[in-house]
């Protein structure tokens, strides 16, 4: 017996270990943008915080040159989250900036799903984050008691002249900002799905999200 517990904290420690760059992409949605290329992908890992192989996604954005001629940047790789649940990805451009938007979360015994969701603006030079902003779901008790959290699950990300679009499925009875700019209890809403509009995402005020729910 402890030589097949060792042989199998053996193979969990191998399939934990190549390089990011390496594990398989799973998801991938691109976008072109002034003469080069972005993505953002979602590969498979290991967890290492299980005895026994869990997946674990780590969610990337890249940017690739595909013609010197209309791309001069050096092509990077930047991770913005990992998730213990598939997450959900998107991408995109315009006149104005590059966003990209995925959901995230893991399973709670007891309670479910938590999933929340982030928007990213990124300088499209060094794929570093400008702006984060974030969105989460929850299940919140009419008496005002504890409650649980819910999904935000992303399902669209759309840039239009002067604001930022996200919209979604929404499991539970409340979706607000994340992290919450109002006291617990977070208002209760009807609805299972969302929309959530940024103002002047890549200007320089950061208005609060137009949340609706229908």
């Amino acid at each position: 017996m402890r030589m097949v517990g060792t042989i199998a904290v053996g193979i969990v420690a191998l399939l934990a270990s190549p390089a990011r760059a390496e594990l398989p992409v799973v998801k991938e949605a691109r976008v072109s943008w002034q003469g080069c290329d972005y993505s953002i992908k979602v590969r498979q890992d290991v967890d290492p915080d299980y005895p026994y192989p869990v997946p674990l996604y780590r969610i990337s954005v890249q940017s690739e040159v595909v013609s010197p001629g209309t791309c001069s940047l050096t092509p990077r790789t930047v991770q913005l989250a990992t998730s213990k649940l598939s997450p959900r990805i998107a991408i995109s451009a315009n006149a104005e900036g590059l966003a990209a938007a995925y959901s995230f979360g893991e399973y709670y015994r007891g309670y479910g799903n938590s999933i929340r969701l982030r928007v990213h603006r990124l300088d499209p030079s060094t794929m570093g984050s400008v702006r984060v902003a974030g969105l989460q779901a929850n299940f919140v008790p009419e008496n005002g008691g504890a409650g649980g959290p819910g999904e935000a699950n992303l399902q669209g990300l759309t840039l239009y002249p002067g604001y930022l679009e996200v919209n979604g499925t929404l499991v539970g009875n409340s979706i607000t900002q994340d992290p919450a700019t109002v006291p617990w209890p977070y208002p209760i809403v009807q609805g299972s799905r969302f929309v959530a509009t940024y103002p002047d995402f890549f200007g320089s005020t950061q208005q609060p999200p137009q949340i609706v729910t229908y």
